[in-house]
């Protein structure tokens, strides 16, 4: 009685932060709504498939698909070519053959749903003084996004690996430290990118973890001297150690199952991809014209020359720089400094596609309560932000169907959405205000 006692005083503490209008409760419809776009969507795709040359549903779900049928027939999942995940996804995705083709998105939809609500659950940790108009704005931001609607009802996974991430910092600001270092061994094994956010996570994870509010944490109390003094403290090495065993675990099975190709095609292959198609990263044109495909190490090693190399280092030196700087200077602010990086590791990358933006979407409204930016000011930059990626689909689509050469204009409408990803970083840091997040105004 007393733990069901417990989760009624809960509900009922959480239902005092929804948005009620004329009756209507805006917070619980706004979860509806998203949900019920998402589930139109799906049987939408069903029917543009069937009937119409352009297809609603993402290539890298028909390789997902194929890769979950390799699995039922007893196979390797890469025995589908450019299948580059782990077996997990095509083990999870198995009911595309044995039930309905569109399992698969259904799954991503509820990754998306249950996204919503951990977000829901973070912001009512970190902000706890913050108003009901807020928290819907914040979750809007997500549920009715045009991009996470799009990615995760045309088949791709992305929406599966923001919860995973999701789900460690939430169980961070529930004090559950092995839950949250099992979910972020699981997210890196998953998918490698999450690793950039381990330097960050480490250091929240101080010696007064245990006691210390998740509203109380601020970049401004960040001590160095105190960083390096307790750098081993018990609570970091429980985060390390039951995460690294989760992820090395994982990873080992695999390998004992499918050999070195997994390793290669789920971790090697994004550490030395060189993707000379069409791509938003500024690298693009200089992969284009002087990288080969590459499909092996001793590819890579046979016909790398100065100039790959030179875009080698280009791509990864500025990410790392870039990385451990906003790390010492915000990993009190957990969730800015994970956007920040997010951001960061995009904008910076050598291969920068569609999908990659879900990675900071989803922790986007973590950061709104926490910013002077109001929601005009948003908008605004939602339009720059989409602004300049005009040309760049202009350029793409004179090139995939109108056959015209355009990789100088797709190159040069990549260097305007990085310079655009730049502005929206420098408003973003500027407007932060990390001062007693504990105590954030209800009348903002």
């Amino acid at each position: 009685m007393t733990r069901i006692n417990k989760t009624v005083v809960s509900n009922e503490a959480n239902n005092k932060y929804d948005f009620i209008f004329k009756g209507f409760n805006l917070t619980k419809l706004i979860f509806i709504v998203g949900l019920v776009i998402r589930l139109v969507l799906i049987v939408f795709a069903e029917w543009q498939d069937a009937n119409m040359l352009v297809k609603y549903t993402d290539i890298d779900y028909v390789v997902y698909t194929d890769a979950s049928r390799a699995v039922v027939n007893g196979l390797s999942p890469y025995d589908r070519s450019t299948y580059r995940y782990t077996p997990l996804l095509a083990y999870l995705l198995v009911p595309n053959i044995l039930i309905h083709p569109a399992f698969g998105k259904l799954l991503f939809v509820i990754c998306d749903m249950i996204i919503a609500y951990l977000l829901k659950g973070i912001l009512l940790e970190r902000f706890p003084k913050i108003t009901s108009r807020t928290l819907l704005i914040c979750l809007a931001s997500w549920l009715l996004n045009p991009f996470s609607i799009n990615v995760s009802t045309r088949g791709n996974a992305e929406s599966v690996i923001g919860a995973m991430v999701l789900a460690t910092f939430y169980f961070l600001t529930k004090k559950n430290l092995t839950l949250a270092s099992i979910f972020y061994g699981l997210s890196v094994h998953f998918k490698i990118y999450p690793i950039i956010y381990s330097i960050p996570m480490y250091l929240y994870i101080d010696e007064n973890f245990f006691s210390k509010k998740p509203s109380e944490y601020s970049s401004l109390n960040n001590n160095f001297k105190n960083i390096l003094k307790n750098f081993f403290n018990k609570n970091r090495l429980k985060f390390f150690l039951i995460s690294a065993f989760t992820f090395i675990s994982l990873t080992f099975i695999m390998y004992l199952i499918y050999g070195y190709i997994f390793l290669f095609e789920t971790y090697l292959y994004h550490v030395i991809r060189a993707d000379n198609r069409h791509n938003f990263s500024v690298y693009f044109y200089q992969i284009y014209l002087n990288t080969p495909i590459v499909e092996t190490v001793g590819d890579l090693i046979g016909k790398v020359n100065g100039s790959n190399m030179v875009v080698a280092l280009a791509s990864f030196l500025p990410q790392v720089v870039l990385l451990l700087a906003i790390t010492l200077v915000y990993f009190n602010d957990l969730e800015f400094c994970l956007l920040l990086e997010t951001i960061t590791f995009v904008a910076f990358n050598k291969v920068c596609t569609v999908q990659y933006f879900i990675w900071y979407y989803s922790i986007l409204p973590l950061v709104i309560p926490s910013s002077s930016l109001g929601l005009l000011q948003y908008i605004i930059l939602f339009a720059v932000w989409m602004g300049s990626q005009g040309l760049w689909f202009y350029s793409a689509f004179n090139l995939e169907f109108l056959g015209l050469q355009t990789f100088w204009n797709i190159w040069v409408a990549g260097l305007l959405f990085f310079i655009a990803n730049i502005y929206i970083l420098v408003k973003l840091i500027l407007n932060h205000n990390p001062i007693k997040v504990n105590q954030y105004l209800k009348s903002k």
